[in-house]
C-alpha cells in the first residue's frame, strides 16, 4: 500500500501562529516544506514583532519606522494581519501588499476576517449556520485560553486530491496522520466521496486508508456509474470544489453545485478555472488537474499549500 504524507493543516497552523502573536508567546517553528501560506504569515508576524515589539509592550510613537510586508497571494495572512495590526499595533506604519490577485481580493467579505476577530477576543455573535472555520476559531481560542494542547493536524483540504485520484484510478492509499476527529470542515470530503464516488475511508492508528468499491469503476466502465448526477452544497467547503468537479468530469457525471458564490474571489475565479482547465496560478486548480491526469505546467503555485504533491503523484504514476 502506498503511503502519502500530507502537509499540516494551513487553517490550524495559521490560527496557532496568530494566537501566539496575540499573546506574545514564541512563534511555532516552521520549515521550508510547510505550506507557503504558513511561512508567509509566520514571517510577517515575526517582522512586526521585530519592528514594534510584543503587543503588550507596543505604544505608538510618531518616529516609528515604516514597514512594508509582501504577502504574495495569501488571503489568510492579509485578513489576519489587518485585524492583528488594528488590535495590537494600532497606528503602526505598516503597509500590507502582495500579488495583483491578492490586491483584487482585498475588501471582499470573508470568514477569515471574522476568524481573526474571534482569535483576538472580539465578541462575535454566534449564528446557527456558522462556517466550520468560524467554529474552529472559537474552539481554538478557548483551548488556547485554557492552555489546552493544540497539535497540528494533517490537512483534510489537501487530502481531497487523493480522494479524487482514488475515485478516478482506484487503488489503495494510506494518508498518514489523518484523523477522523478533526476541527477541519473539509473532513466532510470523506463523506462526499463515500456517498457519490464509492471511495471508502478506513481509519487506522497510522491514518486514513482510501479504497474504491469495485462496482464504482466508472472510469473504466461508464455504464456502471451508480449516480450519474451529483448535487453538492459547497457553502461550507468551497476548497473541495476543484477536486469534486474534476472527479465528476472524468467519471462522466453531472455536478449540480450550490454555495459556490465565493469561488470567484479565491486565488483565481475557480469556477472559470475548472471549466477551462487553466490553473490561473491557483494551487488547488493545479492539484485537481494533476490528480485527474489533465495537463498543467504550472507547478510552482502548488507550494502554496502542498509542496510535495507533484513529486508524490509522479512517483505514484510511475
Amino acid at each position: 500500500m502506498v503511503r502519502i504524507q500530507l502537509p499540516i493543516s494551513k487553517s490550524i497552523a495559521n490560527r496557532i501562529l496568530l494566537l501566539q502573536a496575540i499573546h506574545g508567546d514564541p512563534l511555532m517553528r516552521v520549515s521550508v516544506d510547510m505550506p507557503d501560506d504558513v511561512l508567509v504569515l509566520h514571517d510577517a508576524l515575526q517582522l512586526i514583532r521585530d519592528a514594534f515589539g510584543l503587543p503588550q509592550h507596543y505604544t505608538y510613537r510618531p518616529d516609528l519606522q515604516p514597514l512594508t510586508i509582501y504577502l504574495k497571494n495569501c488571503g489568510t495572512a492579509l485578513r489576519f494581519l489587518q485585524v492583528h495590526i488594528d488590535q495590537c499595533y494600532h497606528g503602526a506604519p505598516v503597509t500590507l501588499t502582495g500579488d495583483p490577485r491578492l490586491l483584487e481580493r482585498n475588501g471582499k467579505p470573508t470568514t477569515q476576517t471574522t476568524s481573526a476577530r474571534i482569535l483576538h477576543g472580539i465578541p462575535v455573535p454566534v449564528t446557527p449556520d456558522e462556517s466550520p472555520y468560524i467554529i474552529m476559531s472559537r474552539r481554538m481560542t478557548q483551548s488556547y485560553s485554557t492552555n489546552a494542547p493544540m497539535a497540528n493536524e494533517a490537512d483534510w483540504s489537501a487530502a481531497a486530491f487523493w480522494y479524487e485520484y482514488v475515485a478516478i484510478h482506484g487503488g489503495n492509499l494510506l494518508l498518514e496522520q489523518l484523523s477522523p476527529d478533526s476541527l477541519q470542515g473539509d473532513r466532510i470530503v470523506a463523506d462526499i466521496y463515500a456517498l457519490h464516488f464509492g471511495v471508502q475511508t478506513t481509519f487506522t492508528p497510522q491514518g486514513a486508508v482510501l479504497s474504491r468499491l469495485q462496482h464504482y469503476n466508472a472510469y473504466l466502465n461508464p455504464s456502471a456509474t451508480p449516480h450519474q448526477s451529483v448535487i453538492i452544497d459547497f457553502h461550507n467547503c468551497p476548497d473541495l470544489y476543484p477536486a469534486v468537479a474534476l472527479t465528476c468530469e472524468r467519471l462522466g457525471m453531472t455536478l449540480h453545485a450550490t454555495g459556490t458564490e465565493r469561488l470567484a474571489y479565491k486565488e483565481s475565479d475557480r469556477l472559470q478555472a475548472v471549466a477551462t482547465h487553466q490553473t490561473m496560478h491557483d494551487h488547488r486548480i493545479a492539484m485537481a488537474l494533476l490528480a485527474a491526469d489533465m495537463p498543467t505546467d504550472d507547478y510552482d503555485c502548488i507550494g502554496k499549500s502542498y509542496t510535495d504533491f507533484a513529486k508524490q503523484i509522479r512517483l505514484l504514476c510511475q
